[in-house]
């Protein structure tokens, strides 16, 4: 009999059937001794495109919206679950104790919401520098967290129950939404430098420039209706400023300077909210050689997408 207390464990697919599959078998073997239930939530993909493994689906795309509403609703509806991980499906982890110590860590610091460390492809690792391995002993305590691979304590969720109704779709923020709601009731949020996994990062839409997404939208659009509706939905809310306050917390500490990560400064060395800032300028950087190689790739690329729609078009 385990000691740890339940998890519900989602992991949310959307026609990356592969990666999802691993993932998921990764996990499974490890449910009765960490004390978890692995869901595997398909958000609406092809039919050719859904892992065998699949245990719930939407028949379209509701996006993360959608969905974590659905897993918000799990909880609330099973009480017996104390932890909720809401997972992408484009994760790469070792399935051994990996749940056990994720648990163990928040119940010995008391924290609310807590990330494993992540490993990305891009230059400069992960987009915030707060969501890297800072290679500390013990749980950092941070001001937010990335929602790639959240562990949510339920006092949150029984807290929030849903998040509003009238939120646009699709948006991120959930993150940035629990995070303000840890932080007014101080809760605690961390990064477990201990536990570390690889992120692909919108594999979807990053495959062959989406051809995998179904919904009409590619890359850049996707990310510029995403940000559009992020603004709408925190103004809407009546949480922009707190919401900015939050973005500076999670700024870019110290560009070109890898001295400075380790710690957490009490002050960003820069602001970072900057409205349409090009992507090199809200990247971190280990120094400006890497910035250079980064902004030259992403001409490249955009360069490349932009001549491949033009001659769709003829």
């Amino acid at each position: 009999m385990t000691d740890l207390p339940k998890t519900l464990y989602v992991i949310l697919n959307h026609n990356i059937k592969q990666l999802t599959t691993i993932y998921y078998e990764e996990l499974k073997y490890y449910q009765e001794q960490d004390n978890f239930k692995l869901l595997l939530l398909d958000n609406g993909s092809k039919a050719r495109n859904k892992s065998h493994h699949t245990t719930h689906f939407f028949k379209k795309n509701m996006y993360f919206n959608g969905a974590i509403q659905w897993a918000f609703k799990q909880m609330i509806d099973n009480p017996e679950y104390e932890y909720l991980v809401f997972s992408n499906n484009d994760v790469i982890l070792h399935g051994y104790k990996f749940v056990r110590t994720m648990i163990e860590s928040m119940e010995e610091g008391n924290f609310t919401m807590m990330s494993p460390s992540l490993l990305e492809q891009s230059g400069g690792q992960n987009f915030w520098p707060i969501m890297h391995c800072w290679y500390k002993k013990e749980p950092r305590v941070v001001p937010w967290i990335d929602f790639t691979c959240p562990f949510i304590h339920r006092r949150l969720i029984d807290k929030i129950k849903q998040f509003p109704s009238y939120w646009r779709s699709p948006s991120y923020g959930f993150d940035d939404y629990c995070s303000i709601i840890c932080n007014r009731e101080g809760w605690k949020i961390g990064v477990n430098d201990l536990v570390n996994i690889f992120h692909v990062g919108q594999m979807t839409y990053r495959e062959e420039y989406g051809i995998l997404a179904d919904d009409g939208l590619d890359f850049y659009t996707m990310q510029n209706k995403h940000r559009h509706n992020f603004d709408w939905n925190f103004a809407k809310s009546g949480l922009q400023k707190e919401q900015k306050e939050l973005d500076n917390k999670k700024a870019l500490y110290g560009r070109n300077n890898s001295l400075k990560m380790g710690r957490m400064p009490a002050t960003p060395d820069e602001g970072y909210y900057k409205k349409y800032a090009p992507a090199a300028e809200r990247q971190w950087f280990r120094n400006e050689e890497q910035e250079r190689i980064y902004a030259k790739r992403q001409e490249n690329l955009e360069q490349s997408y932009i001549e491949r729609k033009k001659r769709e078009r003829i």
